[in-house]
């Protein structure tokens, strides 16, 4: 629902006072653009301070309740307005997104645009999952002994390289959400580390967990979901009500068909992806009545694309609702129905993960045998 705050500002360019603004907002959603490249943040500022700010040349911003605001210059063609207590999103000038489009629709030219698109390559001891933060790095894990490494998503420099403490297992998974990191060690715990200081925060100790290999958040982060790959589980913990924001505890568990279950990809809060490490398959999960039922289905098979020895970690869904499924040297795109419909090739790779940042721009993630490394592609589009 729209609300309408109003406002007496001070320009902060000029010796001039305006009476009674009409700022529009609203409440508890986040904006969330493809990436932040157009983005501004303010910390330790009124409420006031931000909006009479954004009155000179932004369109948006999202108010956190610990005195920040984040300003846009500007609406990415592809976005996502995400519940989220206690977060509001102000329009100063009026002014309302489109709403979110497909960046590339013609997949052979984006296909063509990226193999000749700039390459670029890091070599690093990484193995495991990348994700981006609200810092816009590139995040990923070095599972034994773990440290937890961060990129520039420009030009790949590294930001850091941080232990992230002892354990006898090693890391297998790294997830993100509201500002902390979630580590999840092979038989447990799931750690959780701050992204600004990397201090550790806090342990979810579970016997629920073993052998974990993928994370992701549901219901505005109070479900943490993690599927467990020996046993073909997936486990959701909720957050304590009235608790701290790490405080999660157990809460149930499905045993799903799909063998050796990887990679989690949240669609919203009643519609997520997994997949098949062992058969090459994305399958979906639906829950239709707010039950602990969720109801399993076929979307890729991608089994018949590739030599058996490869394996299906992670799967990607662009903004046309396309499936970027890496496997080996070949990462393959599936339409909404499953069909195969393209494909991009590095020589030599083993590529499990794949990250698509603005404007079409890949970060894979390829743990070949000889040196694991990070790849770059920019194709040089404009959405």
């Amino acid at each position: 629902m729209m609300s309408i705050v109003v406002v007496a500002c001070l320009s902060l360019f000029a010796n001039l006072i305006v009476n009674s603004i009409e700022i529009p907002f609203i409440k508890n959603v986040t904006l969330i653009p493809r990436y932040n490249w157009n983005s501004t943040m303010m910390t330790n500022q009124t409420l006031d301070n931000c909006i009479c700010f954004s009155l000179e040349s932004f369109v948006a911003f999202n108010w956190f309740p610990n005195k920040t605001c984040e300003l846009f210059v500007t609406y990415s063609k592809t976005y996502q307005i995400r519940s989220t207590e206690n977060i509001r999103l102000y329009f100063p000038q009026g002014i309302f997104p489109n709403k979110s489009e497909c960046c590339m629709r013609d997949i052979n030219y984006l296909l063509t645009k990226l193999r000749n698109g700039t390459w670029t390559y890091v070599n690093t001891t990484l193995n495991r999952n990348l994700l981006t933060d609200d810092n816009a790095y590139i995040v990923s894990i070095e599972s034994d002994p773990p440290y937890l490494v961060r990129f520039h998503s420009q030009n790949l420099t590294l930001v850091s390289r941080n232990s992230i403490g002892t354990s006898p297992e090693s890391v297998q998974i790294i997830g993100y959400f509201n500002g902390v990191y979630f580590a999840g060690f092979n038989n447990g715990p799931i750690r959780m580390i701050d992204s600004q200081n990397l201090t550790i925060l806090a342990n979810l100790f579970s016997s629920a967990i073993t052998s974990i290999r993928g994370i992701m958040f549901l219901n505005n982060g109070r479900t943490l979901v993690a599927s467990m790959f020996n046993s073909n589980l997936t486990c959701f913990f909720e957050r304590i009500s009235n608790g701290s924001l790490f405080d999660y505890t157990y809460s149930y568990q499905q045993k799903v068909n799909v063998s050796m279950i990887h990679g989690l990809t949240a669609v919203n809060d009643n519609y997520f992806y997994g997949t098949s490490y062992k058969d090459n398959l994305i399958y979906s999960f639906e829950n239709t009545n707010e039950s602990r039922i969720w109801i399993e289905k076929l979307i890729v098979n991608a089994s018949s694309t590739t030599a058996s020895s490869s394996n299906g970690l992670f799967v990607t869904i662009d903004d046309c609702g396309r499936f970027w499924f890496p496997l080996a040297a070949s990462i393959f795109i599936f339409d909404e129905n499953g069909t195969l419909i393209g494909n991009l090739t590095s020589p030599n790779s083993i590529m499990i993960d794949v990250l698509i940042l603005d404007n079409y721009v890949l970060v894979i993630s390829d743990r070949k045998n000889i040196q694991k490394q990070i790849i770059r592609i920019d194709p040089h589009l404009q959405c």
